[in-house]
């Protein structure tokens, strides 16, 4: 667990290190929301594109391997931001980092389900580290990149990844049985037509949870440094957006360690169901508020959404057997970062024709489309179950 939590850390420091830059770049290369969302959009297809690959790999090869792969390839190519001057040099190699980075989330999401007991437990520890990450990206980088200029949180961040690289050549591999126990004996049993539809839909919200998460870490930054006004506090707008985005995302992690803890021993349908909703109703309110109301609405927001991701890893794990656990991490990796992706794009187009409240706005909507699928999820699960009770029941 110490490698994989301060690896997922880091990948949300690498994936999150722009969007707090944004008034610094727009100035930097006298450019635009929507060209700054081309460079995310570039990033993250990289990050959730290279996952599927990742996933099979890991099946085959191991995760810790892919995990090491990751640190050295960033960290080594983070450094490589400093002597930079060009939009287009940038965003090549942001695409880069990006697809060093695509090899992590399905490497060690397997890694976890293959040597952890109580999974949704160990997710949602694995899940606070990520948590951590996110939350603290935003002051970290308006604050060194106000200090030593932009370059320089991507230079830590790289050299923080080649330490941890060094650190990953001491933990031990660890792999799936060749023979890994039949779906028949995963929690939802059989891939028969309908346990293939209830993946199918599961990936569906999945996709669409990715395009919220794009598009709100994507502004959230900027954001609240425009529609927070603190009197008490003499800070600029990327340091003020950078500083209450890290406290709200704060709560992310206490999200996922009650959902990590819950889903255990509760429907994990259900309680991914009520995360979505929660997370739905705080981006509609966020979409028209300011100040306290907006902070409060943001809180709650990283509370309800970062609960979902345990939950989700939690479900792959039990809807697949070991054996292939890496490719569905691959596919949902794949679907909820590179997909998902688009958001970043879209969102800066919206936002320079019709401001950023609309693409809060925007991105409710996709909130309201991943509840109908997991609502659907829970119906189907739930005939489901109700059909193998009594099918058990009349033989008795």
């Amino acid at each position: 667990m110490g490698l994989t939590i301060g690896s997922h850390s880091l990948v949300h420091l690498f994936e999150g290190v722009l969007p707090p830059l944004i008034p610094f770049l727009i100035t930097e290369f006298s450019t635009d929301y929507f060209h700054l969302g081309l460079v995310v959009t570039v990033f993250s297809y990289a990050f959730g594109f290279g996952s599927l690959p990742a996933g099979i790999l890991a099946d085959k090869f191991g995760p810790r391997r892919l995990i090491s792969i990751y640190l050295f390839s960033a960290g080594l190519i983070a450094v490589l931001v400093w002597p930079i001057s060009t939009l287009w040099m940038y965003g090549i190699i942001m695409g880069f980092i990006g697809l060093c980075c695509s090899t992590y989330h399905p490497a060690s999401n397997t890694l976890i389900s293959l040597s952890m007991t109580n999974k949704g437990h160990a997710f949602g520890i694995h899940g606070i580290a990520g948590s951590l990450g996110v939350a603290c990206v935003p002051v970290l980088s308006a604050g060194i990149g106000s200090l030593f200029g932009w370059r320089a949180p991507h230079v830590l961040y790289g050299l923080i990844g080649i330490l941890l690289g060094i650190y990953s050549l001491g933990v031990a591999e660890c792999r799936a049985p060749s023979t890994g126990r039949t779906v028949a004996q995963t929690r939802v049993a059989g891939l028969d037509r309908k346990t293939f539809l209830t993946i199918i839909i599961f990936f569906m919200s999945a996709t669409a949870l990715g395009m919220t998460y794009k598009g709100i870490m994507m502004f959230l930054p900027v954001y609240m440094g425009t529609r927070v006004k603190l009197s008490i506090m003499n800070l600029n707008t990327v340091t003020l957006g950078g500083t209450i985005a890290t406290l709200v995302l704060a709560s992310g992690a206490v999200g996922q360690y009650f959902a990590g803890r819950l889903v255990d021993r509760h429907s994990a349908e259900k309680l991914y169901l009520g995360a979505v909703i929660i997370s739905m109703i705080c981006v509609f309110v966020m979409a028209s508020s300011t100040n306290a109301l907006l902070v409060a609405s943001s809180a709650i927001y990283a509370f309800g959404y970062f609960a979902i991701q345990p939950i989700q890893n939690y479900l792959i794990s039990g809807y697949l057997p070991e054996h292939r656990h890496g490719l569905g991490y691959g596919i949902h990796f794949f679907l909820f970062f590179g997909v998902g992706s688009t958001a970043a794009a879209i969102s800066g187009y919206i936002a320079d024709r019709a401001g950023l409240e609309a693409v809060f706005t925007f991105m409710g909507l996709c909130f309201l489309i991943s509840a109908c699928m997991v609502a659907l999820l829970v119906f189907l699960v739930g005939s489901h179950r109700q059909f193998q009770e009594e099918k058990t029941d009349a033989f008795g």
